[in-house]
């Protein structure tokens, strides 16, 4: 039999967890990464039977190696929090570990949920995805540094998509999709002032046009109707709010390293030290 290890990388979200790794059961280990995790995520990890990795993880790329790694089966099947595997797709993943050897990673399809209306159309990766690399080979994934929604290299040979589909619960409504948009901006202003290359407002801006019409037209997002229209806007603000988010973060950023710089010197320590200008 192939062994198969699932990895689920959780950042305080034990409402959702529990639910997940039930439907994980086919799996021959779980390994759950808890990255700065301050509910009972990892009592609850620890109770289902999951080998439980605790740290701190500020980027995506070491958070996931760091699962990957701690993985003891050849295969790995890579799981969020809010998603679940339903048997027919577990069935599916079984099958195909067992009789499709020359593959060496595949590609499972997402159904993505808010409520319980499934949206199918209208994503763009700013918010989900309708497909990723999530069944593979240990040791032929690795992920850019970042903090979030990172560029993924895969080596090897691909065996294509699966038939079965994931589900995702995005959240209860609207607003939920707004939270999702806020954690994607806050984190992705943090890698572009990183980087030190922000886009301008103007190049901000026309990128969310191309966001809009590509959700909304190109990825089908119009025949949602009211949940498609809301996809393609808040895809279409993330660049928008990124910049400017940026601007703020690049702000805090240098005025902390002029108020360091400035207790290095020498009238500043007099100060500090009770002096005055002695």
């Amino acid at each position: 039999m192939v062994k198969l290890s699932a990895v689920v990388c959780v950042q305080n979200q034990e409402a959702q967890l529990l639910d997940c790794l039930r439907k994980l059961s086919f799996c021959d280990e779980i390994v759950v990464v808890a990255d700065r995790c301050t509910d009972r995520s990892q009592e609850i990890a620890r109770r289902y039977g999951a080998i439980v990795i605790d740290g701190i993880f500020p980027l995506e790329s070491h958070r996931r190696m760091a699962g990957v790694e701690a993985c003891s089966s050849e295969w790995v099947l890579e799981v969020e929090p809010e998603e679940r595997i339903d048997a027919a797709l577990a069935w599916e993943i079984r099958a195909v570990l067992q009789m499709r050897r020359a593959s060496d990673w595949y590609e499972l399809p997402i159904d993505n949920y808010v409520g319980e209306s499934l949206v199918r159309n209208g994503w763009t990766g700013v918010l989900s995805a309708r497909r990723e690399p999530r069944l593979y080979k240990r040791g032929l994934k690795s992920w850019d540094a970042g903090r979030v929604r990172t560029p993924v290299a895969m080596a090897g040979q691909s065996g294509g998509a699966l038939t079965g589909t994931i589900r995702r619960l995005l959240g209860r409504d609207v607003g939920s999709l707004v939270e999702r948009l806020n954690r994607f901006t806050a984190l992705r202003a943090e890698d572009v002032v990183d980087t030190g290359r922000p886009a301008g407002l103007a190049m901000s801006m026309a990128q969310g046009l191309g966001e809009l019409a590509r959700s909304y037209l190109a990825q089908g997002g119009w025949r949602e109707g009211r949940l498609g229209l809301t996809a393609g806007l808040l895809s279409a603000l993330s660049p928008l709010i990124v910049h400017l988010r940026a601007r703020d973060i690049a702000d805090v950023r240098r005025l902390a390293a002029e108020q360091a710089g400035d207790a290095t010197q020498p009238a500043t320590l007099r100060r500090v030290a009770g002096l005055g200008g002695r």
